[in-house]
C-alpha cells in the first residue's frame, strides 16, 4: 500500500532528514505547555495524510527546540503488509488483543503511570511484528489518517520539502 504521508518538524531537523534521506528522532517528545507527542503504537516513524495538521506538529517541534522557522516534509509510505485501524477494529481492540497476547494466563506487570503509554506502545508493537504486519495505518476519520512504519529504511522514500514557515508569521 503506497500512500503519501507528511511529517511537521523543526526547520533544522528538516534539512539534515532531507540531506540524508532518513529521520533520526523518534516521536516522543514534551513540547510546551505540558503538550506531549507519543509513541502509542511504539517506536517507529510517525506520519500523517494531512499536510495542515503536520504543520501543526511543526509549529510544537520548532517552538520546543527554540527555533523560529517549521518544515512539512512530504515523502512516499510504502506498507506491504499493515495493521488497519478503523471503525471495524479500534484503537482499543488492539491494545486488548496485544495484551491479552503477551500476557495470557500471567499477571500484568506494575507499570509505574509516567511509563504506562512507552510500555503499551511496545506491548501494541510487539504483538504487530509477531502477527507479521510491518506498520500500522489508523483512520481517524474518513479524511485523517495516521501511518506508522516500523522499518523506515525500507518503507519511506523521496522525503523531501513541502512547505517552510516562520513561528511568527512573517
Amino acid at each position: 500500500m503506497k500512500r503519501t504521508g507528511y511529517r511537521g518538524i523543526s526547520f533544522r531537523e528538516a534539512e539534515q532528514v532531507v540531506a540524508c534521506q532518513r529521520y533520526e528522532r523518534m516521536e516522543r517528545r514534551r513540547f510546551q505547555g505540558g503538550i506531549q507527542a507519543r509513541s502509542i503504537f511504539g517506536s517507529g516513524l510517525y506520519l500523517i495524510s494531512d499536510a495542515a495538521l503536520a504543520a501543526q506538529y511543526a509549529f510544537c517541534h520548532a517552538e520546543a527546540e527554540g527555533g523560529e522557522r517549521a518544515a512539512i516534509l512530504k515523502q512516499e509510505v510504502n506498507l506491504e503488509r499493515p495493521l488497519v485501524i478503523n471503525c471495524r477494529y479500534s484503537e482499543m481492540q488492539l491494545r486488548e488483543d496485544a495484551l491479552d497476547w503477551k500476557y495470557k494466563g500471567k499477571p500484568l506487570p506494575n507499570v509505574r503511570p509516567e511509563h504506562i503509554h512507552a510500555w503499551l506502545g511496545r506491548s501494541t508493537k510487539e504483538f504487530a511484528l509477531a502477527h507479521s504486519f510491518d506498520g500500522i495505518v489508523y483512520h481517524l476519520d474518513d479524511s485523517i489518517i495516521y501511518y506508522v512504519a516500523y522499518f523506515q529504511d525500507k518503507q519511506v522514500r523521496g522525503i523531501d520539502l513541502e512547505y517552510v514557515f516562520t513561528l511568527n508569521g512573517a
